[in-house]
């Protein structure tokens, strides 16, 4: 249940990376520069030329990157230049080992940039050319010819990558628990008001057009609590949202409002499926049995219905047209639905 898939970018690459690639950007730029003075006056002007390159693909990249969808691709193309850039000069004759220090960066930057997956992946192409690159140039020196040196190279190398993988890891997932405890009604298990927007702008989005709101409330509820207590409330509110779990469609979708009041929204349904839908809800609520101590607690649910047959309903207007037939509902006599 609740499977729609919602295109929000905070679910596919995380906010803190756009901040993270313009920090990027603006640092690379900078020292591009620096670097490009010194090259010029050193007289290594193909490595210079190299360096414009990529301070000029950096700067052509800042204002891309604070709006765009496509974060994550340019984030590797950003870095397999930049990457490309440290490799050149790397292979350089006339720089010195001190280049190399730049690899050890090279797992930091990938892994938080464009996570594990992509960042490995990378990782897996780079380093070993930069290390291959290194005993090519650098393994007969006389520094390198102690194997302790070279062990220390590969150790700290091997602590950069595994650090920066297990902490990307680590944060992504605590992310993901906060998002979606935030997204989450702690008593029921249910999406909050806050997925709700989300999951209505997505099949908006994609027009899955007529959409049906049922706006659902326990009649009497306060009787419950008052009578036995809130306790006997929680479980009330948790059995009807196995109820509403357990009858909707893959596609629909159910949440809880706040206190005794939930909604299902349900995509490409009319008006006959979304009475169809709310009346086995109400059947099945008016016929459960909940069991608090020696209790056996009954009750009932009143239903208002909204359908929307244009995309530029917004759903305020939804639930306000879905409250209204609830409050006809109770006026009615409750235990009844409206639409």
């Amino acid at each position: 249940m609740n499977s729609v898939t919602v295109p929000d970018e905070a679910l596919s690459f995380h906010r803190h990376r756009r901040a993270l690639m313009q920090v990027l950007l603006i640092f690379t730029a900078l020292f591009g520069v620096m670097f490009i003075v010194l090259n010029f006056f050193a007289g290594k002007y193909l490595l210079m030329g190299v360096e414009i390159a990529v301070t000029a693909f950096a700067l052509a990249l800042l204002p891309v990157v604070r709006r765009t969808p496509y974060l994550q691709l340019w984030s590797i193309g950003y870095l397999f230049v930049l990457y490309s850039g440290v490799s050149y000069a790397l292979i350089a004759p006339d720089t010195s080992v001190t280049v190399f220090g730049w690899v050890l960066l090279m797992p930091v930057v990938a892994h938080l940039l464009i996570g594990r997956l992509w960042g490995g992946l990378l990782c897996a192409v780079f380093v070993p050319l930069a290390g291959a690159v290194f005993i090519w140039r650098f393994g007969t020196d006389p520094i390198f010819a102690n194997p302790g040196s070279i062990a220390n190279m590969v150790t700290i190398t091997s602590c950069s990558y595994l650090l920066s993988y297990v902490y990307e890891g680590s944060r992504t997932e605590a992310e993901r628990r906060l998002r979606r405890m935030a997204a989450t009604d702690a008593l029921t298990g249910l999406p909050n008001r806050t997925r709700l927007e989300q999951i209505y702008t997505g099949h908006m989005s994609v027009e899955r057009l007529p959409l049906a709101l049922l706006m659902i409330d326990l009649d009497h509820f306060k009787r419950i609590n008052d009578n036995h207590g809130h306790g006997a409330g929680d479980t009330v509110l948790r059995a009807v949202a196995a109820i509403m779990r357990d009858r909707i469609r893959d596609s629909d979708f159910v949440c809880r409002l706040g206190g005794e009041e939930f909604c299902v929204l349900l995509p490409a349904a009319d008006l006959f499926a979304a009475r169809e839908l709310a009346e086995r809800i109400r059947d099945a609520i008016e016929t459960l049995e909940c069991r608090e101590r020696e209790a056996v607690l009954r009750l009932t649910v009143s239903i208002g219905i909204a359908i929307a047959e244009d995309a530029a309903v917004s759903l305020d207007t939804l639930l306000h047209a879905a409250d209204q037939n609830l409050y006809r509902a109770k006026l009615g006599g409750r235990n009844q639905v409206i639409g």
